[in-house]
């Protein structure tokens, strides 16, 4: 790799354009339209890198800094939105029209047409953050990933947004913005309000204090937002938050076996082992009486249903988990079908069991 520098006087107005190749970069100073020039220029080549003689007085000297041949590299990374904004880009002309938005405080958030956005997921928040501010919901009329148009969810009123991708091909902005809310009123149940959504605005109250009540934030909320939600909504939310906060129990658990590796490279001498074995199945046939309870219960979480249960005792009086479902209705018959079935894999033929209901 190296770097090539070709001068060459060809009037007054005069321009420099780079090029990246895998030579190096090269750098052309010379009218504007260099187009046809630039490609003259490669065709002259021969294989082994020579120009033709031709060509010597058009192209000039070249100098090869050979120093730079270690230190140079020819990374050339994915255009970003903030590249269009330096001055250096001929798609600096996208955004003269527009303004690039600036994070606003909740309850100051402003709208206007020609705003930009990084992209579409930051309109989309901002449009939500905006739309929860003045307490209105919205019914999308077209939606895909070029263009994004709502209007105002009550029936009547004439408020209407519509924004669309840039030309660069990642930023957003709002094309138009029309109407207004005159006869809306304000929804404190909005539907537009989510999970995700009280989670990032609630964060850092939960950060805070883990152990907050879910009273506390829900009136929170309704102070700072002007919104109504469930009470059992801000137990998923603070749920949710945890795991943002510390990760979930399934990324600590997948953790364990470098965890391990660790107490052995700084605590010499301890012993630390990982192991994983199958669980062989026939622990109640072997260790338990033939007495088993079936129960079910209502789930009241995140997914709703019912859990059939059989519990069995073993011989510390303890009580064994002998097989779980959940089903959509309290069907007894298809939970008992399989505990048969699985009886009858393990080669379990007696028939002195006894069943005890919660009824």
């Amino acid at each position: 790799m190296g770097k090539f520098v070709s001068k060459a006087s060809r009037g007054d107005k005069r321009a420099a354009r780079t090029c990246k190749g895998k030579g190096g970069d090269v750098i052309f100073e010379g009218e504007d339209d260099v187009d046809s020039e630039d490609s003259d220029f490669e065709e002259s080549q021969s294989d082994d890198g020579d120009v033709d003689s031709d060509d010597e007085s058009d192209i000039g000297d070249f100098i090869v800094e050979e120093e730079e041949l270690e230190s140079m590299r020819d990374d050339i990374h994915d255009m970003s939105f903030e590249d269009c904004l330096d001055g250096s880009s001929k798609r600096d002309k996208n955004y003269k029209n527009g303004k690039v938005y600036v994070e606003q405080p909740y309850g100051s958030i402003k709208l206007e047409p020609w705003l930009i956005f990084t992209d579409m997921e930051a309109f989309l928040d901002v449009l939500r953050d905006y739309c929860i501010q003045e307490g209105f919901g919205l019914s999308v009329e077209k939606a895909d990933s070029r263009r994004y148009t709502v209007v105002c969810a009550v029936e009547g009123c004439d408020w209407r947004i519509h924004a669309s991708k840039m030309v660069d091909k990642f930023s957003w902005t709002i094309k138009s913005l029309t109407g207004e809310h005159r006869q809306c009123g304000r929804l404190e149940v909005n539907p537009i309000v989510t999970t995700k959504w009280l989670v990032g605005k609630l964060l850092p109250e939960i950060e805070a204090n883990l152990d907050i009540p879910v009273l506390t934030l829900k009136k929170m909320t309704q102070q700072k937002y002007r919104i109504q939600v469930k009470t059992r909504l801000f137990y998923k939310v603070k749920a949710l938050a945890k795991e943002v906060i510390n990760g979930s129990f399934s990324e600590s658990y997948a953790l364990i076996p470098r965890y391990a590796e660790m107490i052995k490279e700084t605590n010499p001498g301890s012993y630390a082992l990982i192991t994983w074995h199958s669980d062989p199945g026939d622990g109640f046939l072997k260790g338990c009486r033939p007495i088993i309870g079936i129960d079910g219960a209502h789930l009241s979480g995140f997914f709703k249903g019912i859990l059939l249960s059989a519990l069995g005792i073993d011989g510390n009086n303890e009580i064994f988990l002998l097989a779980y479902g959940v089903v959509d209705t309290e069907s007894w018959n298809y939970f008992m079908r399989n505990l048969r079935a699985l009886f009858e894999r393990e080669g379990c033929s007696r028939d002195d069991w006894t069943f005890i209901s919660d009824h």
